[in-house]
């Protein structure tokens, strides 16, 4: 069951990039337009927890002080994905998104929580790293892209690794829909703080902006909380290797629908990737 919500979540991760690419088609890149677009996405989140959890959240100072925390680290990775779309190359900025989001869980699963590493595992990984490095095309580089790369790799990571953390700690911590539901919290105040303190009003998205930021709020935030409720239950040093390759594989049969033009390396990447996801989880 476990393996089949990690496989969902994959999924969801796959089309909530469509509706990234066609907001900032709509409203553009600037910081103004990603606050609005997570502001909105944070109350869409807020929303769809209380209905789950049926207005009754649980309550832990341990859970709220990660929540915002992992609130935080998506509400900076937005920004440095901002600046990296305008001097850095989006393949490689996707290439270390994905490796943080994969390697920081696995090395905190393995040196803190005791989670067995093996040959096969690593022979995975490895399988995992060549395949997404196989989606790297040449752009513009220099250190500002290499700074924006690496946060980008360290924040998608410290997601993973929050959420390892809340679902194993002994502290006594909420269910993951409450926690879901903070962190939606803490993104809606900073969102909203933060445009003020630039001087602007809190802008009214309307149309089809409005859609594309509600529909990645649902899918950001069902798969969110589809992992959250997997990692209690399974190795980290499993699943967010699992995650990566799924969302690559989902994401090339998205492109293929959609026929756009695809090369043979992104083909053969999609394939090893879909190898390694099926070892993993064997």
């Amino acid at each position: 069951m476990f393996y089949g919500l990690i496989v969902i979540a994959a999924v969801l991760f796959s089309l909530q990039f469509f509706c990234q690419q066609r907001y900032e088609e709509t409203k553009g890149t600037s910081m103004s337009a990603a606050l609005a677009f997570s502001l909105y996405k944070g109350l869409v989140v807020i929303a769809m927890m209380l209905c789950l959890n049926k207005f009754r959240m649980e309550f832990s100072l341990f859970s709220i002080g990660l929540s915002g925390a992992y609130a935080l680290c998506y509400i900076l990775m937005t920004y440095y994905s901002l600046k990296a779309f305008y001097v850095a190359n989006l393949s490689v900025y996707s290439v270390f998104t994905m490796l943080g989001g994969m390697m920081l869980p696995f090395l905190v699963g393995t040196l803190f929580y005791d989670e067995e590493i093996s040959a096969f595992k690593i022979l995975c990984c490895v399988l995992i790293v060549i395949s997404v490095l196989l989606n790297i095309r040449k752009g513009n580089g220099g250190k500002k892209a290499f700074f924006y790369y690496m946060m980008v790799f360290f924040l998608n990571g410290m997601v993973g690794v929050i959420s390892k953390v809340h679902q194993n700690s002994e502290i006594m911590h909420t269910d993951s829909t409450s926690f879901m539901f903070y962190s939606g919290i803490f993104t809606v105040v900073v969102c909203s703080v933060w445009l003020l303190a630039k001087g602007e009003r809190l802008s009214l998205l309307k149309g089809k902006s409005l859609l594309y930021s509600a529909g990645d709020g649902v899918l950001n935030g069902v798969g969110d909380l589809l992992l959250l409720i997997a990692i209690a239950e399974l190795p980290a040093s499993v699943q967010y290797p699992l995650v990566t390759g799924g969302v690559m594989v989902f994401s090339t049969v998205i492109s293929m629908i959609r026929r756009e033009k695809l090369v043979v390396f992104e083909y053969l990447a999609a394939v090893i990737a879909l190898i390694a996801s099926v070892m993993m989880a064997f």
